[in-house]
C-alpha cells in the first residue's frame, strides 16, 4: 500500500500518469508492434510480387515462342540418329572404328594403334569402347576432338591424354604430339545383343 500523501496532490497526479505511460508502453509493444511489423512484412511481399509482374509478362509472352521451338527441336531430335547402328556390339564397334578413322583422316591426324574395349551396360544402352593411340600437329589433334564431340551419333571422351614426343637434343622438332584417348558411342540394349558372346 502507498501512503496516503503519494495518491493525492501533485504527486497523486504524476504517479497516475505514469501509471499510465506504462500501461500505454506494454500496449504499444504487445499490441501495436506485432500488428506494424505484420503490415512491414506483408508491405514487402506486395512490393516483392509487383517486381515480379512485368517478368511473368515477358515470360508469358516468350511462351508461345518457346513451345514453338521445343517442338522443332523435339522434331529434329526424333530424326537424329543417337545411337550407333549395327546387329551386335562387334559390327556397331566396326561402324564406330570405320567412322572415327574418317574423321582422323580428314582432321590429319595419324592413328597409331586401335583397341576395343569391352562392352558395358550403361542403364538402357551398351557402350561399345574404342581406344586409341594418335599422333599429329596439335591442330589438327584438336580439330579431331572437335569432330568427336560433334558426332552424330554423339560420341564420349574419356582418358584424353596428349605429351610431346621426346627427341633428341640437336634433332629438328617436328611439332607433332601424341595422344591417347577412348571413344564410346551407344547402342540399344536389347538382349538379344547381350546374349551373343
Amino acid at each position: 500500500m502507498l501512503p496516503a500523501s503519494m495518491t493525492t496532490g501533485y504527486q497523486g497526479r504524476l504517479l497516475a500518469l505514469l501509471l499510465l505511460l506504462l500501461v500505454l508502453g506494454g500496449v504499444y509493444l504487445v499490441v501495436a508492434t506485432p500488428l506494424l511489423e505484420l503490415y512491414a512484412g506483408r508491405a514487402a511481399v506486395l512490393e516483392n510480387r509487383r517486381m515480379l509482374v512485368p517478368r511473368l509478362k515477358a515470360a508469358a509472352d516468350e511462351l508461345p515462342e518457346l513451345r514453338k521451338r521445343v517442338a522443332e527441336l523435339r522434331a529434329t531430335a526424333g530424326a537424329r540418329k543417337v545411337t550407333l547402328e549395327g546387329s551386335s556390339d562387334a559390327i556397331a564397334s566396326a561402324n564406330l572404328q570405320s567412322h572415327i578413322e574418317e574423321l582422323a583422316t580428314s582432321a590429319g591426324v595419324t592413328i597409331g594403334s586401335t583397341e576395343s574395349l569391352p562392352a558395358e551396360v550403361r542403364g538402357g544402352y551398351r557402350a561399345i569402347g574404342l581406344r586409341y593411340t594418335l599422333s599429329g600437329p596439335y591442330e589438327a589433334l584438336v580439330k579431331l576432338l572437335a569432330q568427336l564431340e560433334a558426332a552424330a551419333p554423339p560420341l564420349v571422351i574419356e582418358n584424353l591424354h596428349i605429351h610431346g614426343v621426346l627427341r633428341r637434343p640437336g634433332t629438328p622438332a617436328a611439332g607433332a604430339l601424341d595422344a591417347g584417348l577412348d571413344v564410346f558411342g551407344f547402342r540399344n540394349n536389347d538382349k538379344t545383343a547381350a546374349a551373343k558372346p
